[in-house]
C-alpha cells in the first residue's frame, strides 16, 4: 500500500510552524511497510482541501490529512469533508461526554462551540482522542481510505499509534517490516559504501540498503518484509563483521544514549570538561530520564584561566603547547577526574571555525579513566554549531570504542 500525507495549515507555509507531523506520520507508516508517495502542506482553504483529497483518492490507498479540526472558524476540514462527500454531520456522545467533561474539570464554561467538536461527517468513524477534544476521522470510499487528524503534534501521534497503526493492521491491509540498524561513526558514507560494496552488490532485490548520513555519523539500514528476516540477518552479519571498526550500536540509538545505556549498566559514572564543545556533552546527556544515577557534572572551562584556576589544569602546560594541543586536554581529563570522582570521563578543547588568530579548525578530546586515556584530534568540516556536536559524538564514540568493547 501506498499514502499521500497532507497537512493543513497557513502557519505551516509561511515557516511560523515547523511540519513535524507528516514525519511522524511518514515514520509509522514505513514501519509497517507502506510507502509514502508524496507529502504536502496546504492553506486553510477549502478547495484546496479538496484539490488534494481527490488527488489523493487517484493517487494512493491512504490519505492522510492533520490540522483544521478546531472549534475557531478557520478549522474547516469537518465542514469541507462533509460537503464533498455530501453528507450531513452526525454526533458521537462518547466525544460529547469526553469534551464536556474535560470543560468542567476545569471550571470552564463548555459553549456550542466546544460541543461540536463531537460533530463529524454522518459516512465517517471516529478515532476517539484520548489526549484532546478533537477525535480523529476514519473514511472508506471505493476501497481507499481517508484519515482526518488533530493539527496538535501530541494528539496526532497518539491517534496514529494507537487508533490507526492498529486499525490498518486489523483490516490487514498491510504486514510490518523487518528492519536491522548497524550505527556507525567517524567514517562517511562513501567510505563505508566502497568497504561493502561487494556485499551490496549481492543483496536480491527484496532486501534493501539505506545510508542514512548525519554529522559525523552513518546509521545503516537493512530492510524487507518479515518473511526474509532470516536473509536480512545474514546480510546483517557479514556488514557488521567487515565495519566492525567503525560501529558503535545496532539500534536507533543516538551515540548518547547508547552510552547512557552503557554506564547505566556498568552502573558507573562520567564528567565533562568542555571548552570548545560548551556544554554540549552536559546537554546531551541530561535528555535521559534517570541521568542523575550516572552524569556527575561538567566544568564548562571556555577561558584559559578557568581552565587552570576552575579545573586545575597546569598553567605551564597551557603556556608551553597552548589549551587547543593534546597535552592541555590530557590535564584538562587528569584534574577532571580527581575533581568529579567519576569513573570516566571525557574533556574537549578546539577551534570550531576560523577565527582572525587562526584558519584551524580542529579539536582534541580526551576520553578514559584513572587506568588509561585516550587522546584524538578531530579535524573539522562543518559550521560553528554542526562542528560541537560532532566533537561531542566523536568523544563519546571513541570512549564506547576503546572503552566498552563497542
Amino acid at each position: 500500500m501506498n499514502a499521500t500525507i497532507i497537512t493543513i495549515g497557513d502557519e505551516l507555509l509561511i515557516g511560523q510552524t515547523i511540519d513535524t507531523n507528516s514525519a511522524f506520520i511518514a515514520r509509522q507508516f514505513n514501519k509497517i511497510g507502506v510507502s509514502i508517495r508524496q507529502r504536502m502542506a496546504i492553506a486553510d482553504d477549502a478547495l484546496e482541501i479538496v484539490r488534494w483529497l481527490e488527488f489523493g483518492l487517484k493517487e494512493s490507498d491512504i490519505i492522510v490529512f492533520t490540522g483544521g479540526l478546531g472549534p475557531t472558524k478557520d478549522d474547516i476540514t469537518k465542514k469541507t469533508f462533509a460537503k464533498y462527500f455530501g453528507v450531513d454531520m452526525k454526533r458521537d456522545e462518547d466525544t460529547y461526554n469526553h469534551v464536556k467533561h474535560i470543560f468542567e474539570s476545569r471550571n470552564r464554561p463548555f459553549l456550542e462551540i466546544n460541543e461540536q467538536q463531537a460533530d463529524i461527517p454522518a459516512n465517517g468513524e471516529v478515532l476517539f482522542n484520548n489526549m484532546g477534544t478533537a477525535p480523529g476521522m476514519w473514511f472508506e470510499i471505493d476501497g481507499k481510505i481517508v484519515i482526518s487528524l488533530p493539527g496538535v503534534p501530541f494528539e496526532m501521534e497518539f491517534l496514529m499509534t494507537e487508533r490507526v497503526i492498529p486499525k490498518i493492521f486489523a483490516k490487514q491491509y498491510a504486514t510490518p517490516l523487518y528492519y536491522r540498524h548497524i550505527q556507525t561513526a567517524s567514517m562517511g558514507e562513501s567510505f563505508l559504501a566502497t568497504k561493502i560494496e561487494d556485499i551490496e552488490n549481492e543483496l536480491p532485490a527484496t532486501v534493501k540498503l539505506a545510508y542514512l548520513p548525519s554529522i559525523f555519523r552513518v546509521n545503516l539500514r537493512l530492510s524487507g518484509h518479515e518473511n526474509d528476516k532470516t536473509l536480512i540477518d545474514s546480510y546483517f552479519e557479514k556488514i557488521k563483521d567487515t565495519l566492525a571498526d567503525y560501529i558503535y550500536g545496532f539500534t536507533e540509538q543516538s551515540v548518547f544514549e547508547h552510552l547512557f545505556y552503557k554506564l547505566k549498566q556498568k552502573n558507573a559514572t562520567i564528567s565533562f570538561a568542555e571548552s570548545c564543545t560548551g556544554g554540549f556533552l552536559a546537554n546531551a546527556l541530561t535528555e535521559f530520564s534517570g541521568a542523575s544515577d550516572i552524569f556527575k557534572g561538567s566544568y564548562i572551562v571556555y577561558s584559559d584561566a578557568w581552565k587552570a584556576q576552575i579545573l586545575g589544569v597546569d598553567s605551564h602546560i597551557i603556556e608551553k603547547h597552548s589549551v587547543y594541543s593534546p597535552e592541555c586536554v590530557a590535564d584538562m581529563h587528569r584534574a577532571l577526574l580527581e575533581k568529579s570522582g567519576a569513573n570516566y570521563a571525557i574533556a574537549t578543547s578546539g577551534i570550531v571555525e576560523p577565527t582572525t588568530h587562526s584558519n584551524k579548525v580542529e579539536a582534541y578530546i580526551a576520553v578514559g579513566n584513572r587506568e588509561r586515556v585516550l587522546i584524538k584530534k578531530i579535524d573539522l568540516i562543518y559550521n560553528r554549531s554542526k562542528n560541537k556536536e560532532a566533537i561531542a559524538i566523536s568523544a563519546c564514540f571513541y570512549l564506547l570504542k576503546e572503552f566498552f568493547g563497542e
